[in-house]
Parts: structure tokens; C-alpha cells; sequence
């Protein structure tokens, strides 16, 4: 068992692998993406600060099994409780933000939006954490936007209020990536996650009263649901962190994009243009460039 546990922590019983933080960012935002269009339906329906609320209070149910049969519950003792206030609201804020973008926006036009990210993260990674950021990974980060804004191909009007949500929302976010990946650096993934939510779902609790919408037994069945995915995802988006540098893994983010035009397709029926194929052809190949580089770097520091 304590070995097992010991694989789940942020010290140097596990070597971080570019790669498996490709692979696990990857896996968190197909997850999210398929949340993303269960939000938007829910906005038409209740309050932001109420889908927030059950979104991050049964994320927990997922978070809590983890930790009680992994880490145990000692590992949310933490020496950094400042930063993980910050943490969470940061991410919070963001999140409150973009479902507030979801609310006013078409979800491409919001989710276009959002691929700002990655820019933002590689601009402020070098200043504030320090990290390095190449001419190859800048390079991935520009195509991959410019696959993005030829699959949406976002009109002029595209500066709205729900845009400004957006734009806003993602700066926040991008921020609460920074910050997860230096907490990353001396704490387990389940803890930074575990803290985010706790500290989310109390902030939000006294909003509740005011705002509250009562929902039917599928509504509700719905919104637990969601919860618990949020959770799975979120713990796998941030144990990226730990593998891989946040310029990397951010960059991943576009692929989010090819889940929207998957689940519209199988869900909806929706057949993309030739020019959204073109676009998400850019998107993979930004994604392919940052996975070569990691795994080069990862066969370097292996045969060393």
C-alpha cells in the first residue's frame, strides 16, 4: 500500500512523464467537453451559482474514495493553505465566468473564446513560473488557434457581453493554471483538487438561498451526475500538471474542439464543412508537434 500511495503524492517517488500529462490533460477535456454541452442545457434552467454548487460538492464523492483508499485523508494537510485559497478562487471565478459565457453565447463561439487560454499561460509561464517556453511549443500554441478561428470562424459581432465573460473567464483560468502547477510541485494531486472544491462549494453555499430553483428527480439525477464526472475529470486535468509543463498541457486544450465536432455529429447529426476539417487538421498537428517534443524529451532523460 505504500508504494501505491506513494505514486499518488508530488515527491520524487514518481518521475514526471511529459507524455502520461498529455495523455491524462487529453482524457480530462474529453470528458469536459461532453460537460460542457450538459452546462449549457442546465443554464437555461438554474442559476449559475446553483450548477456550481453541485458541480464541485459531489465532485467530491469521486475525489473522497480516492483519497480515502490512496493518499488518506492526512495528505490534505497542506503548509501552503494561502495559495490554495487563491487556487480556489481563482478557479472558481473562472468557472462562474464561463458558464455565465455559456449562458449568452453559441457554445462554439464560447468555446472559441476560450482557446485563448494557451496563449495566456505560455505568455505568463516564463515570468511567473519560470519555465521555458520554445520557438516549437509557440509555434504549436499559433497554429492550433489558427485551426480554431477557421473552424469557427467568429463573425465581428463576436465582442458581446457573453464574450467578455468568456475572455474574462478564461484569463482567471489560465491563472488557476499557473498556480495548480507550481502547487503541483509540492503537493498531491487529489489534495489541490479536494481544496478547490471544498473551499468552492462553501463560498458558494450562502448564495443558495437566494437563487435557489427547485429541479424534478431527472433534473436533479442530472446535475449529480455531473458532479461526479467533474470530478474524475478534474483530478485528471490537474494530475497533467505534475507530468508535464503548464505550457504543454495547455496546448492540449484545442482538441476540445475536435470532442465538439464528434459529439455534434454522433449526437446531433451536424456534418462539419470541409473548411472545419481543415481547421481541426491544424488543431491535431499542434497537438502532434507538443507530443513528438515530450516524447523526445522524455527518451533523453531516460537514456540518462
Amino acid at each position: 500500500m505504500a508504494s501505491r500511495k506513494a505514486s499518488f503524492t508530488a515527491g520524487a517517488d514518481i518521475v514526471p512523464d511529459g507524455r502520461r500529462g498529455i495523455f491524462l490533460m487529453l482524457f480530462g477535456l474529453m470528458l469536459f467537453s461532453a460537460l460542457n454541452g450538459v452546462v449549457k442545457a442546465q443554464t437555461e434552467l438554474f442559476p449559475v451559482p446553483q450548477i456550481m454548487v453541485f458541480r464541485n460538492a459531489f465532485a467530491l464523492l469521486p475525489l473522497a474514495v480516492l483519497i480515502g483508499h490512496t493518499v488518506g485523508w492526512s495528505s490534505l494537510v497542506t503548509r501552503r493553505p494561502a495559495l490554495h485559497l487563491l487556487h480556489a478562487v481563482l478557479v472558481s471565478g473562472a468557472i462562474w465566468l464561463i458558464f455565465m459565457g455559456y449562458r449568452a453565447l453559441p457554445l462554439a463561439d464560447a468555446t472559441a473564446i476560450n482557446f485563448a487560454a494557451p496563449l495566456v499561460v505560455c505568455a505568463l509561464s516564463v515570468p511567473i513560473l519560470r519555465e521555458p517556453v520554445g520557438a516549437l511549443k509557440w509555434g504549436a500554441v499559433l497554429v492550433g488557434f489558427v485551426g480554431v478561428l477557421i473552424m469557427v470562424r467568429p463573425g465581428g459581432d463576436v465582442i458581446r457581453e457573453g464574450a467578455v465573460y468568456s475572455f474574462a473567464g478564461t484569463v482567471l483560468s489560465a491563472c488557476g493554471l499557473l498556480l495548480a502547477r507550481h502547487l503541483s510541485k509540492h503537493d498531491p494531486t487529489t489534495t489541490i483538487v479536494f481544496l478547490f472544491m471544498a473551499i468552492s462549494t462553501i463560498g458558494m453555499l450562502p448564495l443558495l438561498p437566494a437563487v435557489w430553483v427547485t429541479p424534478t428527480p431527472l433534473q436533479l439525477a442530472g446535475l449529480v451526475s455531473m458532479g461526479v464526472a467533474s470530478g474524475v475529470a478534474q483530478y485528471m486535468t490537474t494530475r497533467a500538471l505534475f507530468h508535464a509543463p503548464v505550457s504543454t498541457v495547455a496546448t492540449m486544450g484545442y482538441t476540445k474542439m475536435i470532442w465538439a465536432l464528434l459529439i455534434g455529429y454522433f449526437a446531433f447529426g451536424d456534418w462539419p464543412a470541409p473548411v472545419v476539417l481543415a481547421g481541426a487538421g491544424l488543431v491535431l498537428l499542434s497537438t502532434w508537434v507538443v507530443y513528438r517534443k515530450e516524447s523526445a524529451v522524455a527518451r533523453k532523460s531516460a537514456a540518462e
